[in-house]
């Protein structure tokens, strides 16, 4: 597939995600004073951040026909894990940093060996991951949490560039080499060629094996830097982060396009999701509509995409 085409296929994948974005922030704006705030704007960006770095990695994996219902889990582990070496152990920060990106890492590999070399399916594998990472970030920790981060911490969480948080401008420049690597690089064709036709990518040479690996990796790349934003941002790091995270990242990319499917799907939509279930939570708070209905809200959200993503297929299908 070549870079031209992944561009079309992006292009129009998003733009629905965009128009949803806008007739929620026009409902928005009418039903409450307050959403058009400046600084209430900008926190939905910054809290729209790490569920849009989990959907990033997540995109990767879902177009290639798998899924990754562990990245809240691997999150919670990444995280804990450089907190505890940074307020316990006294360990350089920047060094915590390097080692939650490894444990990111191992964690992809881990569950992309088992789904591409051994042949468990995504679903199982990940869905062991769920309780299996974050037992263990507890377990290692002693189910502590560790507050009072240092530097780079503290930047990391609340400085601002011209007017906008840091995650914002991490989650940007994340994304920008993410979208990059989809739509100039041979993995990014490769990927979407997996999930379009992987009989048809494998009689045409395709490592099947070797790609469906790395984009796990990539997955867990981007719970290790969502795990340092989130962290940064509360300040503290526990077996406790991140909690449910995994829908919210799944929701968004569905929200955005993406097909559960494989093959079709635009990370620029994933991020407009992330940011329009950032948009229904903030909603609902400035509504005073309780906890309880938002998660609600976002199970019956997450069902009428999918439902749509089922009935757009069956619609490709038939012609």
């Amino acid at each position: 597939m070549s870079s031209i085409s992944i561009r079309g296929i992006a292009r129009q994948e998003w733009v629905g995600a965009m128009v949803a974005v806008l007739v929620l922030a026009t409902f928005l704006s009418v039903a409450s004073p307050y959403f058009l705030n400046g600084q209430n704007l900008s926190n939905i960006l910054a809290q729209a951040s790490v569920i849009a770095l989990l959907a990033g990695g997540q995109t990767f994996v879902i177009l290639t026909g798998g899924v990754d219902l562990a990245v809240g889990a691997v999150t919670a582990l990444a995280g804990a894990l450089a907190g505890y070496f940074v307020v316990k152990m006294g360990m350089d920060p920047y060094l915590a940093i390097a080692y939650a990106f490894a444990i990111g890492a191992a964690v992809g590999l881990f569950n992309g060996y088992l789904v591409a070399y051994v042949g468990i399916p995504a679903f199982i594998v990940t869905l062991g991951g769920l309780t299996l990472w974050r037992g263990l970030a507890f377990d290692l920790t002693g189910g502590f949490d560790m507050a009072g981060l240092p530097e780079p911490f503290t930047t990391i969480g609340y400085g601002e560039f011209l007017g906008l948080a840091m995650p914002v401008w991490i989650t940007a420049f994340c994304f920008i080499l993410m979208g990059f690597v989809l739509s100039s690089t041979k993995l990014g064709r490769y990927v979407y060629a997996i999930g379009s036709n992987e009989m048809g990518a494998r009689q045409v040479g395709i490592n099947i094996r070797g790609y469906k690996l790395a984009v796990y990796v990539v997955s867990g790349l981007t719970c290790a830097l969502a795990a340092i934003v989130l962290m940064s941002r509360m300040d503290s790091s526990s077996g406790k982060m991140a909690q449910m995270f995994e829908l919210d990242a799944i929701a968004a990319v569905i929200l955005g396009g993406t097909s559960l499917f494989g093959g079709r799907g635009s990370l620029w939509g994933s991020l407009l999701g992330a940011i329009l279930i950032a948009m229904i939570r903030n909603g609902m708070n400035l509504l005073e509509v309780s906890q309880f209905k938002q998660m609600m809200a976002i199970g019956a959200v997450v069902i009428i995409a999918v439902w749509i993503d089922v009935v757009r297929r069956q619609r490709l299908l038939k012609k």
